[in-house]
């Protein structure tokens, strides 16, 4: 009986690899597996004739097993072979699920003319609200992805650093744990921890296909770009690299044009949405970041009606990154879009939204939001739950099939609930 088995084992692995080379449906492969081996164990058994009727029950259940086996191990690769990661610099959980803010809204002190921004933002439920500022997110995201933060029902997103503030936001974000010994300002210092980004950079079939694109001109040292050899384009840095096209060089020339309200420090995220929607669009990155800081800018400002166009803007420029991944024919149904924030800002007192770091109450609060072929489509989380802000990169090695371990740190695990898990 031993010998029975055993050569029932053989024959499952030679069916697998014989169908594996000629793709023959199942049925008949199945059928000639069995008959095959009927008559191998004829030959090894002298007193008794093993006839095909005898076998087969044994042999379905056998093969049932198997081919199960092999199910389970295809769904446990991840589907997704291209990331996009999308960050808004310091957008309120708040006004991401209850829309405009009435005491915010309707105070002249933050909108110039709250009659006209009324008739763009406000409606009468939190829902309605929320649908007029971020369309995309709350129809596309919310009916075919995840959409994490509602602290109405306990489902909670925070930052896990001691800042709450930029650059250990984003250093969080990509290297997977916060570092408030050496990431404790915004100062443009090269960041010493490795980040997600450059390690997919070193992968097979990822060389040279990592890219990043950012608003703020701190994106290379957070980043590292020189240690990490990959592009990153920000700030008012023209795009050089490879072939130059007629579209990159007006944008190179438009961008130094545009009226620099924060200085050198940052241009607005029309540039920084041209430059990457360009570069996709003629180079296919594997991984791409985009990183929009508008929103943090008006913000900081007092100017809550442009801080809500800027959101806004952000979600069109969302749906039309979107609407291209599905419909070229290398992204379709193979590109998971993670987007998520780097910090939060004040709410308990109002006058305090404008602001974020580690006494400002709240201001450790996010969200995040996440839509992929290996991302179950639960909606918004209605129920409680703890996700943090240092869960991503883990997450977005993990989609796309890797484990993120640098040799400095040990990254947080992923956040299962988008890996489907």
């Amino acid at each position: 009986m031993r010998l029975v088995w055993s050569l029932l084992l053989a024959m499952l692995l030679q069916y697998h690899h014989a169908n594996a080379q000629s793709n023959a449906p199942v049925t008949s492969a199945f059928t000639v597996f069995s008959k095959t081996l009927s008559a191998q164990l004829n030959s090894f058994t002298n007193d008794t004739t093993v006839t095909f009727a005898q076998m087969e029950p044994y042999l379905a259940a056998a093969f049932a097993v198997y081919q199960k086996k092999k199910r389970l191990e295809r769904a446990e690769k991840p589907q997704t072979k291209y990331l996009f990661v999308v960050t808004l610099d310091g957008m309120r959980w708040q006004d991401v699920f209850n829309g405009a803010d009435s005491l915010l809204l309707h105070n002249r002190e933050y909108v110039h003319d709250t009659a006209a921004y009324r008739n763009l933002y406000w409606d009468t439920t939190p829902a309605l609200r929320r649908q007029r500022l971020m369309p995309f997110l709350w129809s596309t995201i919310a009916s075919k992805g995840q959409i994490h933060g509602n602290r109405k029902y306990d489902n909670n997103v925070n930052v896990a650093n001691g800042m709450w503030f930029s650059y250990p936001g984003y250093n969080e974000i990509f290297t997977g744990q916060p570092d408030d010994e050496h990431i404790k300002s915004n100062l443009k210092i090269a960041n010493p921890n490795e980040n997600v980004l450059e390690f997919l950079n070193k992968q097979k079939g990822f060389r040279n296909k990592v890219v990043a694109f950012g608003s703020w001109d701190a994106f290379p040292a957070i980043l590292n770009e020189k240690r990490s050899n990959m592009l990153v384009n920000s700030g008012f840095e023209n795009r050089t690299e490879g072939s130059v096209s007629r579209a990159q060089v007006l944008l190179n020339k438009m961008q130094h044009e545009q009226p620099k309200p924060w200085k050198e420090d940052e241009r607005f995220d029309v540039f920084t949405w041209a430059f990457a929607d360009e570069y996709i669009r003629a180079h296919h990155p594997r991984v791409c970041y985009i990183g929009f800081g508008d929103t943090d800018e008006f913000a900081h400002e007092g100017h809550y009606d442009l801080y809500l166009d800027a959101a806004h803007q952000a979600d069109l420029w969302l749906a039309e990154l979107w609407q291209y991944l599905q419909s070229d024919a290398k992204y379709q149904g193979k590109t998971t879009l993670l987007i998520t924030t780097d910090h939060g800002r004040g709410d308990k007192i109002k006058k305090q939204w404008r602001d974020h770091n580690a006494r400002i109450e709240g201001a450790d609060q996010i969200w995040c939001a996440a839509m992929g072929p290996d991302t179950p489509a639960h909606g918004e989380l209605k129920t409680p739950g703890q996700l943090y802000q240092k869960q991503m990169a883990q997450t977005m090695a993990n989609l796309l099939g890797f484990t993120f371990a640098p040799q400095r740190h040990t990254p947080a695990p992923a956040a299962a609930i988008i890996l489907g898990k």
